[in-house]
C-alpha cells in the first residue's frame, strides 16, 4: 500500500523551489525523434508544470495533466509569468478524458511511481498515435554522497511515525532496479504493448542557498506526509542546521526510459 501523500500541502513551495530537470532530457528526446517542433505531447502528473514547460520550450504543443487543483493553480501562475503555452487539465493520469490516438508523446516526470501503473500504461497507449512514444523520467537526491542531504533527511526520519524513510510510491515495492527503475516496470511496459527504445542514468549537481534548500525539502513527498506541526519543526531545524552556510552542493541522479507504442 502506498503512503498517503498530498502535494497540495506544499504546492507553493513545489512551484517555487522544486528544481527543473536537466535540459539534456529534451535533447535526448529530440535525438530519438520523440520531440520536435509541433509534437503533440501529454505530460502526466504534471505537478506545477516544470517538465511541461521544458517540452513546450522545444516547440511541442503540451497538455499538462494533474489531479490536484492547487498544483494546477501554481502551474498556471508560473505560466503567466513565463509566457508558457502549456494547457493544463485537472484529471488523474489513469483517466485523462483526452482524445484517443491524437498524441505523439506521453511523458511522466518524477510521477510514474504515484500512478496505478497498469491503468496508466493503458491510458498512455490509448492517447498515443501508432508509433508514439512514452517517456518516463525520475530523479533522486544522492543522500549517501552528501552530508547536508543525509543530515536533512535524518531530521525528517525522526518525525516519521514508523521512523523510516521509504522509497516513494511504488518505488518501494521492489529493491531490484535497472537504470533506477524497478525491474518489474520494464516487464509491465512490454506486456502493455510498448517496446523499449532507450534507457539510462546520469548524475548531476545542483547548488542551493540554504533557504532554497529548505524550500526544495518542503516540496518532497516525505515532508508533505508530516502533520503541520512536524513540518514546521523540521523546517526550523533545517534552518538552524545551515544557519552559517552560504551554499549547498547536492548531488542528484536522473533516470530515464523511452518506450514506443508497438
Amino acid at each position: 500500500m502506498k503512503e498517503q501523500v498530498n502535494f497540495g500541502n506544499v504546492s507553493q513551495d513545489y512551484a517555487r523551489y522544486r528544481d527543473e530537470l536537466p535540459a539534456r532530457l529534451a535533447d535526448w528526446l529530440e535525438a530519438h525523434g520523440a520531440l520536435k517542433n509541433g509534437t503533440r505531447a501529454v505530460d502526466l502528473g504534471a505537478g506545477t508544470g516544470s517538465f511541461s514547460r521544458l517540452l513546450a520550450g522545444r516547440g511541442a504543443a503540451v497538455t499538462g495533466v494533474e489531479p490536484l487543483a492547487e498544483m494546477i493553480g501554481e502551474a498556471r501562475r508560473v505560466a503567466d509569468d513565463s509566457d508558457s503555452s502549456v494547457v493544463y487539465v485537472q484529471a488523474p493520469a489513469e483517466a485523462t478524458a483526452l482524445p484517443a490516438g491524437l498524441f505523439d508523446l506521453v511523458t511522466a516526470a518524477r510521477a510514474w511511481h504515484w500512478f496505478d501503473r497498469q491503468q496508466a500504461i493503458s491510458e498512455a497507449r490509448r492517447l498515443l498515435k501508432p508509433g508514439g512514444f512514452l517517456a518516463v523520467v525520475d530523479s533522486v537526491i544522492l543522500a549517501a554522497e552528501s552530508e547536508p542531504a543525509r543530515a536533512t533527511f535524518e531530521l525528517i526520519r525522526k518525525q516519521m511515525p514508523d521512523g523510516k524513510l521509504k522509497a516513494p510510491g511504488s518505488m518501494a515495492e521492489s529493491p531490484e532496479r535497472r537504470n533506477g527503475f524497478p525491474l518489474r516496470w520494464f516487464d509491465e511496459w512490454a506486456d502493455g504493448g510498448f517496446q523499449e527504445k532507450d534507457s539510462g542514468q546520469f548524475d548531476y549537481e545542483l547548488r542551493f542557498a540554504p533557504d532554497a534548500w529548505r524550500g526544495k525539502v518542503r516540496s518532497i513527498s516525505w515532508f508533505s506526509q508530516l502533520d503541520t506541526d512536524s513540518r514546521q519543526q523540521v523546517d526550523q531545524e533545517i534552518a538552524g542546521l545551515f544557519r552559517d552556510v552560504t551554499e549547498l552542493t547536492i548531488p542528484h541522479r536522473c533516470s530515464f526510459v523511452l518506450l514506443q507504442k508497438a
